[in-house]
């Protein structure tokens, strides 16, 4: 099988290719993407730096996809902590939505787009079964925004409104192009911090000193596909 692995921050992207050491075959470039291939328990995989945000991941998504005939789509990085998780843990995601897309005042539902079926992106089934086999990994939906969440009350209202475990700045943008392409999709996110007027010292802490996190994730992970 072949995977795409997409990670979102420079900072998340090179430990995680420093860590895989000798697994690496090949290191590249697609468009202006940092990448690398690699192979693990039979599985052939590139792994693409796409950039922080909705834009960046819809648009490195599309562009990774096209460069091959892909099993399967893998999302990993790190994510504030909403409700049920905490610092540490790791989350695999039921599903993915866009928290911060609202039409509300033309009178739409938070998150719906018009002349589009679903807006909450479930996940693959076979990928989703895969990743919470992996001991200890959590799950639960995965809220995204085009910012850096540290406000509780929007937090919260995010908690009341979609019953999202955790918020990101990508999963739910990768969700949507995946499910437009018609390709399989999981993102599976490490906790760095709680999403409140600490966070941003929770998550410098986190990317200083877990390296390993998130090729940690993904070899796990493809061992029990």
């Amino acid at each position: 099988m072949k995977y795409l692995i997409l990670i979102a921050d420079i900072d998340e992207f090179n430990p995680c290719k420093s860590s895989l050491g000798d697994l690496v075959k090949k290191e590249y470039k697609i468009k202006h993407m940092p990448a690398f291939d690699f192979s693990h328990n039979g599985h052939d995989c590139t792994a693409v730096c796409f950039g922080i945000g909705k834009v960046n991941a819809a648009m490195g998504a599309a562009l990774a996809l096209n460069e091959g005939n892909f099993d399967g789509v893998i999302n990993t990085g790190w994510s504030g902590a909403v409700s049920g998780v905490y610092k540490g843990d790791i989350i695999v995601s039921d599903s993915c939505v866009e928290c911060d897309f609202d039409l509300t005042p033309i009178g739409r539902l938070p998150g719906q787009k018009p002349g589009q079926e679903e807006y909450v992106y479930k996940c693959n089934n076979a990928l989703y079964n895969a990743a919470t086999s992996v001991e200890g990994f959590k799950h639960g939906n995965l809220g995204t925004g085009d910012f850096f969440l540290t406000d509780k009350e929007r937090r919260d209202r995010y908690k009341e409104l979609f019953s999202i475990s955790a918020f990101d700045m990508e999963s739910g943008a990768l969700g949507a192009v995946c499910y437009l392409l018609d390709v399989p999709f999981v993102s599976i996110r490490k906790i760095s911090d709680s999403a409140d007027d600490v966070g941003v010292e929770d998550y410098t802490n986190s990317v200083s000193t877990d390296v390993t996190a998130f090729s940690d994730i993904v070899l796990k992970v493809l061992e029990k596909i």
